[in-house]
Order: C-alpha cells, then sequence, then structure tokens
C-alpha cells in the first residue's frame, strides 16, 4: 500500500508540474500578448528615395542617400488585432528628388501618401513564448499618393514638362493621384508599457511611372523607398500587475 501510495503522489506531482507549466506559459503568452484593446499613434521622421528614369544610383546607397532622396515627415496610427497582427494607418508628406545626365534632366517633387495595412510580428511568430523589448514586424498594404512634380533640362535649368505645376512652379488643377503598395520589415523597441521606438524601411510599389514626369522605355513603373524612425505612444497598455505576474510565473517566484 505504502508502494501505491508513492507511486500515485509521484504520478500526482508530474501532472501538477505539467499543468502548472501550460498554465504558467498560457499566462505570460496572454499577459505578455493580451494588447487587443491597445492602440497606439505618433509621428515618424524619414528619408524618400526615388528609384525610375531619373535615378542612376540604385546601387549605390551613399549617393542614393546623398543625391536621389529628400525628406519626410508622417504619422502613424494602429490597433492590435492579436498578439501577432496589427491594423495600422500611416500618413507622409514628403519629397522626391532625381536625375539622370544621360538624358539630361532632373525633377523635384512634393507628395502627400496615405496607406492602410497589416502588420505581422515575425519575433513574437518564431518564439511565441520568449519575453524581448526587441520586434522584428514585416508589414504590407495597400495606400494612395497625390504628388506634384516638375521636370528640368539638366545642363540649362529650362522647364521640360510637369505634373500638377506651372512653368514657374505653381500649383495648378488638381495634383496628381494613384495606388501604392507598401511592403516593408521594421524593428521596435519598447522603452516602457506606454512607449516604444521604431525604425525600418518601406519598399513602394506605383502603378504609373509619372512621378518624375518622364515616362521611360523600359515599360517598369516608378518607385519609392521610404526610411523612417519613430515614437509611438501606447493607449490602455499592460498594467504593471501583469508584468509582475508574467516574470513570477517564469522565474518560479
Amino acid at each position: 500500500m505504502t508502494y501505491l501510495t508513492n507511486k500515485f503522489s509521484r504520478h500526482a506531482a508530474v501532472v501538477v508540474v505539467i499543468v502548472a507549466f501550460y498554465t504558467c506559459t498560457n499566462t505570460v503568452a496572454g499577459q505578455i500578448y493580451d494588447i487587443r484593446d491597445q492602440w497606439y499613434l505618433g509621428p515618424q521622421f524619414g528619408l524618400v528615395s526615388f528609384f525610375g528614369d531619373l535615378s542612376v544610383h540604385d546601387f549605390d546607397p551613399v549617393r542614393k542617400l546623398t543625391n536621389e532622396s529628400d525628406f519626410g515627415l508622417g504619422l502613424m496610427a494602429g490597433k492590435s488585432i492579436n498578439r501577432l497582427m496589427d491594423a495600422r494607418i500611416n500618413y507622409i508628406h514628403g519629397r522626391m528628388k532625381g536625375s539622370n545626365p544621360e538624358l539630361d534632366m532632373n525633377f523635384k517633387s512634393n507628395f502627400d501618401e496615405i496607406s492602410f495595412g497589416l502588420t505581422i510580428s515575425l519575433s513574437r511568430l518564431f518564439q511565441p513564448f520568449k519575453i524581448s523589448k526587441l520586434n522584428l514586424i514585416a508589414s504590407a498594404g495597400v495606400g494612395l499618393i497625390n504628388y506634384r512634380s516638375i521636370k528640368y533640362k539638366l545642363s540649362t535649368g529650362t522647364y521640360l514638362s510637369s505634373e500638377g505645376y506651372t512653368q514657374e512652379k505653381q500649383p495648378v488643377g488638381k495634383a496628381s493621384s494613384s495606388l501604392t503598395i507598401p511592403i516593408g520589415f521594421e524593428l521596435n523597441y519598447r522603452i516602457n508599457r506606454n512607449w516604444i521606438a521604431s525604425g525600418g524601411v518601406t519598399f513602394r510599389l506605383y502603378n504609373q511611372d509619372l512621378l518624375d514626369s518622364q515616362i521611360g522605355s523600359t515599360g517598369i513603373n516608378d518607385r519609392y523607398t521610404v526610411a523612417s524612425i519613430g515614437l509611438a505612444h501606447i493607449f490602455n497598455s499592460i498594467k504593471k500587475k501583469a508584468y509582475r505576474n508574467s516574470y513570477e510565473c517564469q522565474t518560479g517566484f
């Protein structure tokens, strides 16, 4: 009888440990990633790089940034759907520029873009129970860009053509519009439970060939990238108690 009692006790202890482990890991996952009620909002600052007929430094990152990139400012708002996915809205106001000495042309443009999309946390996807302040994210969506661009003869500065500008570079009529498809990656760092710093690169596919007011002969539409850094404030963030409970669960205290 004593033998059976001890054997039963050992099996019961094993069951208790297994149940405690799964309860613990589920508690960690639930509390750390229970962000369905969280909204976040913050500014972004970045460099907009143009790729098209009037760009020649596509494979030279240094010259690309210095000669064919300009600044952009934006705003990002999002809501967590679950521990892996967020829904986002991004707005950016920026400028583009580029030139092609062989064609003796250069251009400048101003644009406004708004996009809607989803993000997925690759860090949480591949390491669901690891608690880290760093989070690698992939994003994709669809957007609308409104832009005005003007093209000049590079050697003389003579006006050649434009989209939404007069020869004197005065806005005229409506800005040109087109759909864009943003695809990118982002690395987030959670400063604390209310603030997140982010940095990333998003590639924009564009369904026309007039961002530089130049229709090329290659049949490839213009594209552009946005390399940005940002800061976001989290609303309705996780309570400190949730962090404490998850920590106690992990450490066994």
